[in-house]
Parts: C-alpha cells; structure tokens; sequence
C-alpha cells in the first residue's frame, strides 16, 4: 500500500474520531458542566501521564524494533502483554500509595473510586499504546485506524450509556472511560492477527535491548509528558476543576490538529525507519512541510468556526475557551510538524538521546513558563505557556536536522511549487474516486 494511501485511510478514520470525539466533548460539557468536565479531563490526563511517564522507553522501543523488522512479529506481541502487565500493574500500586496526597492536590475532584478504577485499567492503557507503536511500526497503519475508530466509538457508546440512562455523573463517566479502554485493548489484540507463543528468553532480551534503546529516549519521553499535561495538573491545582473543565474544551480542540497529521507521520514512519539516509532525510522534509501545510489550514479554519459555534455548542460558561483555542493553535501546529523529524532521529538514525536533548530544552522553558503565568493568569497562562513551550521542539529540530542532512531549514516548513501540485492530484484524486463510488451506489 502506497504512503498516500496509508495517510488518505488514516485522515478518513481520523476524521471519524474527530467528529465522534467532538460529539463526546459535546455530551460531558452539556450534561456534567464544566466542573465534571474538568474532573474527566484529569482523570484522562492521569492515565495518559502513567503511561508516559513509567514505560521506559519501552514505548519508542516497540515501534524501532517493528519498523527494523529486528523481531518477529508474535515475539513483539507478547512482550508488548508482558510490558503491559508488569508496567501497569507497578504504577498503579505507586499511584495509590500516595493517593490521599494526590487527591488533595493535583488530582483535586477525583474521589477514591474513580481513581481505582482508572488504575485498574492501566494495564489495557498500557498495552495500546505500545500495540499501536508496533503496528506503526509494522506498516499496519490502515488497520490501526480502523482500530482507533473502535475505540472511540466504544468510548463514546459507555459515556453516553453512564451518562444518559443511569445518570452516572462525573464520577459515573470516569468509570465508563476506564471499561472502555479495557474493551478496546481487547479488540487491539484480537486484530493483530494470529500470534505463535514466544519463549520467555525472546521476552527477556526484547526487554533488554528495549531498555537499552528507551533509556536513551527515556528522559526525552518524561520531559515531553511534562511539557504536554502538566498545564491541567498546575490549573487544576492553583484553579480547581472548573476552569480546568473550560480549559480543556479548548486543549481537546487544539489537539484534534494531532488527530488529523497522525496519520501522515504513521504512514511514513516504517518509510523513514528503513530507507537509505538520503531517501528518508528527503522524506522527512517532505513529511515537514505536508503536515505544516495541512495543519496550518485547519488550525486557522478551527479558529474562525470556535467563535460562533463554541457558546452555541457546548454553552455559554466555555466562552473563554476561545481565546485559549487561539493561543494554543501556534505551538500545536509547531508539534505537529516536529513529528517527521523525531521520526528521522530516533528511527532512522537510531539517536534517541538527541531527541531527549530536545526534550530537556522544551522542558526548561516550559516549566519556567508554567511557574511563572499559570499561577497567575490561570488558563490564559496555561495556553500561553503550552504554546510557547510546543515551539521551542520545532525551532530545535530546525536547527538540528539541516547539520546532520544539508536540507535548508525553510524547507522543512514551506512548501514548494511541486508540493502544491501533488496536494491538488491527490483532492483531484480523491474527488474523482468519491464520485465514482456514489455512481455505483
């Protein structure tokens, strides 16, 4: 399957998942407010940082040693459970040994329960992540859009299910979220395919090399979680869960952009991994100004449509989401873009640790930034910070990716004359082949 067709299945499955997530930010802000809006948000983010922080690298590791093809393919999975497990069931044990102090501060508005639950699930949370990097790495990358389909759906069916029928409340959502991800890291295995057993000597040297590899990426990965969730944990502590609840509205918009070029970076990452160097620096620049041209479009187009349809749509007390959306949208396009050139460092060249060196420089300025505005300026600073601090990832690779491959740093941005004209074959393309299908319809 071609790169064009990978990333055109991934944008359409993407597409998907934006609507039905919109739908479900949509349900949770009408019907919890912003309060459990706020509560949800962190109970999300808790997760997504557990994970993050305690794999070890473990997480780039799994879609290397894919896209290397070092591994067969049954010895990667089940390694892939082992990891889960282990991971998983550590964190969670961690987590709730410091519970009372975390529930008083951070994780204010989470109760006990909700926070059991959403350890429980940790182990599944665990295993999608590092799944979805072995199918990434695999080259799967249609069937992992299907599969990200599912689970948003599964996602959206447990809240609405909780929240309209049994009237669950926050607390009630928080608990549908965490089934949910079970269900879906369920569905995640089964698809993978047919899978042989694997010898606990196989298990035992992917984790060694594993670690050998993440560690060097391990810094990089802490820094990046920071930089990416710790503004909901600051707001949520100097502000409380309402604001976070107003705030988020606006995190879950920006970040529909990730939602939307994933897919182009997942197309091309086995691409970039195994390509001759000069091939997949040129990939990478081309990968760069793709997603910088697609993710500049809809950002704007996301800008002008949050300003009627924000109040309208989720209410008037997130009107102040707006403004935030605006100041998010610069730095969240810069990430987006970065993803090409992470890709080139860790996979084709095999230097994590120049991208955990990339990592630490985002995280100095972020948490200068987060300190100083955020108590402050509340959720104005918190986007102000987070923008900013996106920034800082691209500006470096900008200057780190034109030494090591003499590609000019305005190539990796701007698109060309030629790029245009491939965007316009593919809308042509595109167009051509809708028609078609609803003629034979």
């Amino acid at each position: 399957m071609s790169i064009a067709r990978k990333s055109m299945y991934g944008i359409m499955a993407q597409i998907y998942m934006l609507f039905v997530g919109l739908g479900t930010t949509i349900i949770v802000a009408r019907l919890l407010g912003a309060q459990g809006k706020g509560v949800l948000a962190i109970a999300a983010e808790t997760s997504s940082l557990s994970v993050g922080v305690a794999s070890f690298g473990l997480i780039g590791a799994m879609g290397f040693f894919a896209g290397k093809h070092r591994y067969d393919r049954s010895d990667l999975f089940w390694t892939a459970v082992t990891w889960s497990l282990g991971l998983g069931w550590g964190i969670g044990i961690v987590v709730w040994y410091f519970r009372d102090a975390l529930l008083g501060s951070v994780l204010k508005g989470l109760g006990p329960r909700e926070l059991a639950w959403m350890l429980f699930s940790l182990p599944a949370s665990y295993f999608i992540t590092l799944i979805t990097q072995a199918y990434i790495g695999h080259g799967r990358v249609a069937r992992l859009s299907a599969l990200q389909a599912l689970g948003v759906t599964v996602n959206v069916v447990a809240l609405a299910t909780v929240i309209l029928i049994f009237k669950g409340g926050a607390a009630g959502a928080v608990i549908a979220i965490s089934s949910s991800v079970m269900v879906t890291a369920c569905c995640y295995a089964v698809v993978y395919g047919r899978v042989t057993a694997s010898r606990l000597s196989r298990i035992r040297q992917i984790t060694r090399d594993g670690l050998a590899y993440g560690f060097k990426s391990y810094p990089g990965q802490i820094v990046n979680m920071f930089t990416l969730r710790a503004d909901l944990f600051l707001l949520n502590f100097f502000m409380g869960p309402a604001v976070v609840g107003v705030y988020s509205v606006a995190t879950n918009l920006a970040e529909k952009i990730w939602l939307l070029t994933g897919p182009v970076n997942g197309a091309v990452f086995s691409s970039i991994a195994g390509a001759e160097r000069t091939d997949s620096a040129r990939l990478a620049a081309t990968t760069g100004r793709t997603v910088s041209t697609f993710a500049t479009i809809v950002g704007i187009a996301l800008a002008i449509v949050s300003i009627p349809l924000i109040p309208i749509i989720y209410g008037p007390q997130f009107t102040d989401s707006i403004k935030y959306l605006a100041l998010l949208l610069p730095g969240t396009i810069a990430l987006a873009v970065s993803g090409a050139y992470y890709t080139y460092f860790v996979a084709q060249l095999g230097k994590p640790g120049l991208a955990s060196v990339v990592a630490l420089i985002m995280v100095a300025f972020s948490a200068v930034f987060y300190v100083v505005l955020i108590p402050t300026y509340g959720a104005l600073g918190a986007a102000i910070a987070s923008s900013a601090s996106y920034s800082v990832t691209l500006i470096g690779w900008m200057v780190l990716f034109p030494r090591e491959t003499g590609i000019r740093w305005i190539d990796m941005v701007l698109p060309r004359r030629a790029d245009w004209e491939l965007y316009w074959s593919i809308v042509r393309r595109s167009v051509a082949k809708v028609r078609s299908l609803l003629v034979r319809g």
